[in-house]
């Protein structure tokens, strides 16, 4: 029965979605730079004016940020911590594949816009949709191929046709081991939940860099205690890979319980 279930999935999964009926109203855009899989730059063919675009519906592994985040990720590279190399793995093969999408289409897209943040001294940023100039869903693609996970805080705000096609074509990836699903869950963690710990990752060596700078410890007892904390992740994270594996608990509660203990390990 599993079998059966899992065939009807992938069939289902591989499914491409036709344009929407709005797709020929929508304005067409060029992209100027992309920044990772689930966000780029554009111009309106009418227009000068610059607007970030983080695609709806998706969240996509991080990339390599630096600058601010500099200490964080060197830190991490140098204690081999798997959750940023496959994180940041991920995220570069997401980015090159958006890439090669937007160049396939001439480096012109179309969006519908559903949502704009205004950023003071930047460009806006909108939330939308993204198609290709054939009309391909770029946010399916991208799920598809294994290089992007559904973002379930606000696949609430998504048309049902479209979400079900998008949870069809998760569970296809996912059971055929596409992309990111190729990874030990206990090595990789999805994107929200990432972005979380490396914000309280951030905190601590700030808290830690203090006590550094005060001389209360030692070069050699700040970095002890980061790769202490480390060693400590890499425990919870087997544990409770070791749950999801054996059936006690299920694909999101992993996720809740996952983000719950690297809060608490990095307060």
């Amino acid at each position: 029965m599993k079998e059966i279930i899992n065939n009807i999935l992938t069939h289902l999964g591989q499914v491409k979605l036709p344009p929407p009926s709005y797709f020929d109203s929508l304005k067409t855009y060029t992209v100027k730079k992309v920044s990772d899989a689930d966000t780029f730059d554009v111009v309106a063919n009418d227009s000068d004016a610059e607007m970030t675009v983080r695609f709806v519906y998706i969240d996509t592994p991080e990339t390599p940020k630096g600058w601010g985040d500099s200490q964080v990720e060197k830190m991490n590279r140098k204690y081999e911590n798997q959750l940023y190399r496959s994180q940041f793995e991920w995220g570069e093969k997401g980015k090159d594949r958006l890439q090669e999408l937007v160049e396939k289409s001439g480096d012109r897209v179309k969006v519908k816009v559903t949502g704009e943040e205004k950023r003071p001294g930047r460009s806006p940023r909108c939330f939308g949709e993204v198609y290709l100039l054939d009309g391909a869903f770029v946010q399916h693609i991208l799920v598809q191929e294994g290089l992007a996970r559904i973002y379930y805080d606000y696949i609430s705000e998504c048309p049902r046709e479209i979400a079900i096609l998008l949870f069809l074509a998760e569970a296809d990836a996912e059971i055929n081991q596409r992309g990111i699903w190729q990874e030990l869950q206990s090595e990789f963690i999805a994107p929200w939940v990432f972005r979380s710990l490396k914000n309280k990752q951030k905190k601590f060596l700030k808290d830690i860099s203090k006590e550094l700078k005060e001389d209360t410890i030692t070069e050699v007892e700040f970095e002890s205690k980061f790769e202490s904390k480390l060693q400590q992740q890499s425990e919870i994270l087997s544990t409770i890979f070791a749950d999801l594996k054996n059936g006690i608990i299920t694909q999101p509660e992993f996720e809740d319980k996952c983000k719950e203990e690297l809060n608490n390990l990095f307060p």
